[in-house]
C-alpha cells in the first residue's frame, strides 16, 4: 500500500507545485509538498539515508535546471534565488528522490541502461506537461526536446545509482508487524 501513496503523493506534489506556480499560489504549493516531504520522512527508515538522497537530488536538480534555463532551452516561472531555477522545481527534485526507494524501487533492481530509457522518455514528457500547463514556456523544438532527453537520460541512472549506495536498507517502517 505505501507504494501506491508515495506515487500518489508525488503526483498531488507535482500538480501543487505546477498548478500553484501557475495560479499564484506557489506557497500554498511548496507548503504542501513540505508536508508529504515529511509524511514520508517519518513512515519511513532511516529517514537520514532518504534525506541524503534527496539533497544529493536537489543539487543535481537545482544545477539541471538552471543550467537549461541559462542556456534558454526553457523558461520557468516562480520564483527563484537569484539565477538559479526557481523553488518549486527544488521541491519537484526532492520529492522526486523520495520515491526512488519506494513506488520507483524496482528501478534499483534493474540495469541502469532501464533508467537511461526511462528518464530518455518521461523526463522530457514531464517538462512538457508543465510547459502546457504553464508553468514553463518550452518551444518544443527538437533541439529542446533533445537537450531535455539527455539530462534526463543522464540523471536519472545517476540518481538511481546513488539509490542504490545511499538507502540499500531503507524500507517503509509502517508496513512491519
Amino acid at each position: 500500500m505505501h507504494l501506491i501513496v508515495n506515487a500518489l503523493g508525488f503526483q498531488a506534489g507535482w500538480w501543487a507545485c505546477v498548478l500553484g506556480v501557475v495560479h499564484g499560489y506557489e506557497t500554498a504549493g511548496l507548503l504542501f509538498c513540505g508536508l508529504l516531504v515529511l509524511a514520508h520522512l517519518f513512515w519511513v527508515g532511516p529517514a537520514r539515508q532518504e534525506m541524503q538522497l534527496a539533497l544529493v537530488a536537489l543539487l543535481l536538480g537545482i544545477a539541471i535546471d538552471t543550467l537549461l534555463q541559462f542556456f534558454e532551452v526553457i523558461h520557468f516561472e516562480g520564483r527563484a534565488w537569484g539565477v538559479l531555477s526557481p523553488f518549486w522545481l527544488w521541491m519537484l527534485w526532492i520529492l522526486f528522490a523520495l520515491t526512488l526507494n519506494s513506488s520507483l524501487a524496482f528501478l534499483k533492481r534493474l540495469p541502469l541502461r532501464v533508467a537511461a530509457a526511462a528518464g530518455l522518455v518521461f523526463g522530457p514528457l514531464s517538462y512538457l506537461a508543465g510547459a502546457a500547463l504553464g508553468a514553463a514556456l518550452l518551444h518544443r523544438s527538437f533541439f529542446e526536446l533533445s537537450i531535455l532527453a539527455l539530462a534526463w537520460t543522464l540523471a536519472l541512472p545517476v540518481l538511481v545509482w546513488t539509490a542504490q549506495k545511499i538507502s540499500t536498507d531503507t524500507k517503509v517502517v509502517h508496513d512491519e508487524p
